[in-house]
Order: structure tokens, then sequence, then C-alpha cells
């Protein structure tokens, strides 16, 4: 019953993901003869690739545990039943309901050379003048959208996890003489690390490979993987080399998740 459905995604992932790795090697050349060819993954292998790479990683990583450090306190205060907890709990989702570039152009808007913050600031003495907050070449403002955006994600993950928590299991260990950080360390936090792992690796696979947000508030140079890839492909019509960048991504993105967890496990391990 099943096989419809699975068997629909798997064809065409399979199909979508067999095409960029075959294209990154030469075949399916709109600008040209298709054949075998390395000459576009050594184009791939340049300084500008390299720096879209690390700042991508910047990015995805410090979007992922930063969301972390918000939406893992947040499920812990809302697993509390009152009418406050359900008012935040409906607040908090609405960036769920925001498209990821109208989010970026919101914030820019904000935080412009001419946007509001600086206006009352400057208004208010504090500034003497405006201070540039966008473009910078860390990507703050790239981080800052992601996690406002990324917190609801992370937070119906996790919070689906915690809530399963029962609390004759924390009752039990105040009992015992556990004091709130041991019943936090040795309790709640080891029963919420699936949910915490599968939060953080698909808010890094979002960040990591975003065009939206890049594209809106990220630095000039360099790039992101995505903005290049899509830059290369519709300017320039380099789409094998934008085949590349893409395998990267998938790549990164899979090698990222497999060692994270294979490190998380191995902390779990070391803990028990």
């Amino acid at each position: 019953m099943l096989l419809p459905g699975i068997g629909f995604i798997t064809v065409f992932l399979a199909a979508a993901l067999g095409m960029t790795v075959l294209q990154s090697f030469g075949y399916y050349n709109l600008t040209g003869e298709s054949g075998f060819s390395l000459r576009f993954w050594q184009e791939v292998f340049s300084r500008q690739v390299f720096d879209a790479f690390v700042y991508s990683l910047w990015i995805g990583i410090a979007s992922a545990f930063g969301t972390l450090l918000l939406s893992y306190p947040l499920a812990l205060y809302l697993r509390r039943r009152s009418a406050w907890t359900r008012f935040m709990n409906t607040l908090i989702r609405v960036p769920l309901f925001m498209p990821a570039l109208v989010a970026a152009f919101i914030l820019v808007n904000l935080m412009d050379y001419n946007g509001l913050i600086n206006g009352l600031l400057t208004r208010a003495g504090i500034l003497e003048q405006p201070v540039r907050m966008l473009r910078n070449e860390w990507g703050l403002i790239v981080i800052l959208i992601q996690i406002w955006k990324n917190v609801p994600f992370q937070l119906l993950i996790i919070a689906s996890v915690v809530q399963t928590i029962r609390s004759d299991i924390e009752e039990a260990a105040y009992n015992l003489g556990a004091s709130k950080f041991a019943v936090f360390r040795h309790v709640l936090l080891p029963l919420s690390m699936p949910g915490i792992l599968i939060a953080v690796a698909l808010v890094f696979i979002g960040a990591f490979g975003d065009f939206a947000i890049n594209s809106v508030a990220g630095p000039i140079y360099p790039p992101s993987l995505a903005v290049l890839m899509v830059s290369r492909a519709n300017m320039l019509q380099e789409w094998n080399f934008a085949a590349g960048v893409g395998v990267i991504i998938m790549v990164v993105s899979i090698l990222f998740v497999f060692l994270y967890t294979k490190m998380a496990a191995a902390i779990q391990d070391a803990k028990t």
C-alpha cells in the first residue's frame, strides 16, 4: 500500500540526483557537446567555491546550534500547561507560515542603513550616524533570520519528544536527592536527544543549502554555495559547473548528518 507513494518519490528523487551527478561530469551539457569530462570539476575546485563552502558551512552550523539554544529551553518551558504557554506556543509558530524570502525582506528593511533601527537610534542620539549592519562577511544577519525562521520548526520537533517524557521519572529523581541540574543532565537531556538530533540536522541542511535568505541579506563575497550555483547557472549558463556545486551541497549535507549522529551517539554512550 505504501509502494505508490514511496515509489513515486524515490523514482523522481533518484532521477533528479542522478542527472545532477551526471551533469557535473559533462553529460546533459546545454551549451555544448555532452560527454564524460572532468573539466567542470576542475573549475569547481577553485578559491571562490572554497570560500563559498566555508561560508555556507559556517551559516549552517551557527544557524542549527543557535536555533537549538532558543528552541530547547522553550520546549522545556512549554511543557507547563497554562493559558500563557498555550498563547506563547501559538505566537512562536507564526514564522512557520511566513516564506523565508518575506522574512528576509522584513528584517532587511528593519536593519538597513536607512532602516527603522538605525533611524530610531540616530533620532534618540545613541548613534551619530547610521551603522551598516547588512551584507556582513560573517553573515550575522543571515544567521539571525535563519534562527528566527527555524525556532518554531525545531520547537515542534523537540517539543513532541520532550512532552513524551513522563513526569514521574523526574519526580523519582528528585525523591532520590537529585538537583534540578542533575535531573536536566541525566534525565531530560538524554531522553530528548533523539528530537535534538533530528532538529539540528534538518535545520543545518536547510541553512547550508539556503538561497532565498542569502540572496537578500548575505554578503556580496563570499556568496553561499546556493547563490553561487544559481548565479553561474542562470547568468553565465554554466549548468555543469552549477551541477558540481549542487553535488557538493548534497554530499556535505549527508556527511554532516552521518558524522553528527555518530558523534552524538558516542557522547551518549560515554555518559551511560
